[in-house]
């Protein structure tokens, strides 16, 4: 059961459940018979062996084109195909949660793997663009299993040494004469008529010139098809003329803009594209070459146009934000109408330029664009500002396209920014912190709360010098900050900064302003976390008492502790009262917010562990199911929120006596958590608590006193001995003794626990009672064994 915060903005409480889809391949793809022939064989053949095939070569020899039309042409062999951007350990790990979750295999990578190792379905895993040494593919290759086939892309000759199974090992070198002449006539003529004798044989000529490097020709071809009047057979003397010129740009680029071999080549093809740009199309390029290279959608642009006239900064803008700013919005505003809506065919009209020359791609499956990561790395180099600037710039669009909207859709956009946001903070670890102000809400959105800290933790020493402890930004932030810590389970660091907050706000804005209950409900949310249930009614009762007459009965913030009071009846034992103010507030945030936002579902939440406890499992079952698929669509299968629903419903499986769909929830949420969290986080805790109770009820005693043992030491360390989930942990520890037929242990363990419950809880709490019941059930156990 969650008592959810309030934060100046409001905690979001993943991505959808979806996962990302392979790409198609062009339909413009040429020879590589030979190739196609060897991958196909390698990867059907071979009936129950181990085969993992890896194609390495040169950057733009075409090995994804190669890779992708295998797996078109072999796609009915396969139950499943796992495409995996291979080119960052945090891309492959996301790529395998999203996969993991869609299929309920599990919520962490190494779910997925152990799943792929043990299944006997079809699969087919591609890794595309293992390039990075330092990402060590070896770790995320299935070890065992023998239904499955691996595909990798790499420019790595090394990774050759993971191959196993005949033809495993395709070394993709330049095309030949006749499939790159064939590919240039192709892309040149858009697919149309066939060309001339004499265009034919300089187009052998420029392959040649291009030493058969595909990328090269594809962009070749692509000038050609949209330049008015350029022929294949002028479009030769034309590349010579630039090259030379091209040649000295390219040899004054740094080390890590330039390709492995024929980098001047395919720079001088490239060049000549982007000359061809509009003006428009350009500066789009620079904007997207800070982005991640992947899933690059629409709506960023879109929402940050619909944005730039409502956009404040909590902090002055630098100079250098200033100029970002005005050189961001300006572009933006070419996309509106008049009427300040967004142009989508305008906008299309300019990326199709940049598609037209092969400088950005259409991925039709996951309906995004994407960039050629060598293309990406060169378009680095020729954006129309420094650096700095350029950054700069690609920070804005982003933090222009993040608002605190809680509306699913938004959630949802904010999850696909995820990787968008990490990629600009390698690129600019020293991010300005009116961005960092912004980008921490999408870690806030996907539940990434150690990532979001780190930028809180920044942003509180900035703002605190910048506008001074007391001003209303600095204490909104501070209230994030001690929400986050919470949120990590670091309750005693929440408190501290959650009383500073209350006693300024009551000070600077007075006892009854909205910010002020506000912190005093954050504040009591946190006593909740530490087990202080009678110091958080009687502030969450004062808190519901001025809400109701400042903001009114139907105000969110008034029902959010309204919807925390009511935890705190629960908590305390005082279930009927729990009940009556749950259902109440539940009508109202459907009514009020709607029956998908995060708030109505942190108290259908709540309401269902109250029917839990009231022992009305069935009731308990059904509003528990749909508050955990709601919460997958809108928060995604990873989120903490969505993790404790799914910990609440495994936990009614179990009262209901349905052990194994318990057990098998239970481990999965356990996982999760362990990656989420991390294994010492009172949720991890909890959801371990839960298995091992689950365990105990299937008879498996050993098992449950593991882990039961694990929790309880790990609880009275960082909870102390007197939370009442360590009291919890006692209790189950002593009934696993007992039925171990460890009397003395047993006995010892419930004394204990009901002399703490009877001094912290009250002697007729319903845990106390519990307890006490617990220990006689043992008792005459204990007599008539």
């Amino acid at each position: 059961m969650t008592a959810g915060h309030i934060n100046g903005a409001v905690q979001a409480e993943k991505r959808s459940t979806g996962f990302k889809l392979c790409p198609a391949p062009t339909r413009l793809y040429t020879g590589r018979k030979e190739e196609n022939a060897q991958l196909i064989a390698c990867i059907t053949g071979g009936k129950g062996e181990r085969r993992v095939c890896v194609v390495y070569g040169l950057g733009g020899v075409g090995k994804t084109q190669l890779v992708l039309n295998v797996i078109d042409q072999t796609w009915d062999e396969w139950d499943h195909v796992i495409y995996v951007d291979a080119s960052s350990k945090e891309a492959i790990e996301k790529a395998f949660v999203e996969f993991g979750t869609a299929n309920k295999i599990g919520e962490r990578h190494k779910d997925v793997i152990r799943w792929l190792e043990a299944s006997s379905e079809q699969w087919l895993l591609v890794f595309d663009n293992a390039d990075t040494p330092s990402t060590n593919i070896r770790q995320y290759i299935p070890a065992r299993g023998r239904s499955g086939r691996v595909l990798i892309t790499t420019r790595l000759r090394d990774l050759a040494n993971l191959a196993e199974g005949p033809g495993a090992v395709c070394h993709l070198s330049r095309m030949s004469q006749t499939d790159g002449t064939a590919l240039l006539a192709k892309i040149a003529t858009m697919g149309g008529q066939s060309l001339s004798v004499d265009d034919m044989k300089v187009a052998e000529l420029v392959v040649e010139d291009f030493g058969g490097l595909a990328l090269a020709i594809v962009h070749a071809g692509a000038y050609i098809a949209h330049s008015p009047g350029i022929s294949i057979s002028a479009y030769r003397p034309l590349f010579t003329s630039q090259r030379q010129r091209m040649l000295e740009e390219y040899n004054e680029l740094p080390i890590t803009a330039k390709l492995d071999e024929r980098g001047d080549t395919v720079y001088t093809t490239w060049r000549m594209c982007y000359d061809q740009l509009e003006p428009e199309s350009r500066q789009l390029l620079g904007l997207i070459a800070y982005l991640h290279y992947d899933g690059i959608y629409q709506e960023i642009f879109k929402r940050a146009a619909e944005n730039t006239s409502s956009i404040t900064h909590p902090l002055p803008l630098t100079d250098l934000e200033s100029q970002a700013q005005n050189q961001v919005t300006n572009y933006l505003s070419t996309f509106l109408g008049a009427d300040g809506s967004w142009d989508t065919t305008k906008f299309t009209r300019v990326v199709a330029d940049l598609v037209a020359y092969s400088l950005l791609e259409f991925d039709h499956i996951n309906t995004a664009y994407r960039v050629h990561v060598l293309v990406h790395d060169w378009a680095k180099t020729v954006v129309q500002y420094n650096q700095q600037l350029a950054t700069e710039c690609t920070a804005t669009l982003i933090s222009l396209s993040i608002d605190w909207k809680q509306d699913a859709e938004s959630l949802a956009f904010q999850r696909q920014l995820e990787l968008h946001v990490t990629t600009m903070l390698i690129y600019s670890p020293a991010i300005g912190m009116n961005h960092a102000y912004r980008f921490e809400r999408v870690y806030a959105c996907t539940g990434q709360w150690g990532k979001q800290v780190k930028l809180l933790q920044q942003l509180y020493g900035v703002f605190k010098e910048a506008l001074g402890e007391q001003h209303p930004e600095t204490l909104i932030l501070t209230n994030d900050l001690a929400s986050t810590y919470s949120y990590l389970g670091r309750y005693n660091k929440a408190e501290q900064l959650e009383i500073q907050v209350v006693n300024a706000r009551k000070q600077v804005l007075g006892e009854q302003h909205p910010h002020t209950l506000t912190s005093m409900s954050n504040l009591a949310s946190t006593y909740s976390d530490l087990g202080r249930y009678n110091e958080t009614e009687q502030l969450e009762i004062q808190v519901v008492n001025a809400s109701k007459q400042v903001l009114g009965e139907q105000h969110p913030h008034t029902l959010t502790s309204m919807s925390n009071l009511a935890s705190t009846y629960s908590y305390l034992g005082r279930y009927n009262e729990a009940e009556q103010l749950g259902i109440q507030v539940v009508n109202a945030r459907k009514q009020v917010q709607g029956e998908q936002h995060p708030s109505t579902l942190t108290s259908m939440s709540n309401l269902a562990s109250t029917y839990s406890r009231l022992g009305r499992y069935n009731e308990a079952e059904q509003l528990g199911i749909q508050v955990v698929n709601a919460r997958k669509q809108v928060l995604g299968e990873q989120h903490p929120d969505t993790l404790n629903s799914m910990a609440n419903l495994a936990s009614t499986y179990s009262y209901l006596g349905r052990y194994n769909e318990a057990e098998q929830l239970g481990i999965q949420v356990v996982n999760a958590r362990k990656q989420v969290l991390g294994e010492q986080h009172p949720d991890t805790l909890f959801s371990m608590n839960n298995l091992a109770s689950t365990y105990s009820r299937l008879g498996r005693y050993n098992e449950a006193e593991q882990l039961e043992t694990q929790v309880f030491n790990a609880r009275k360390r960082i909870l102390g001995e007197e939370h009442p989930n360590t009291l919890t942990s006692m209790n189950d520890l002593a009934f696993t003794y007992s039925r171990q037929a460890r009397w003395n242990e047993a006995s010892e363990l419930y004394l204990v626990a009901i002399g703490i419950a009877g001094r912290t809880l009250g002697h007729h709490h319903p845990r106390t009672q519990e307890f006490q019941k617990n220990l006689k059930d043992m008792q005459t156990m204990r007599s008539t064994t």
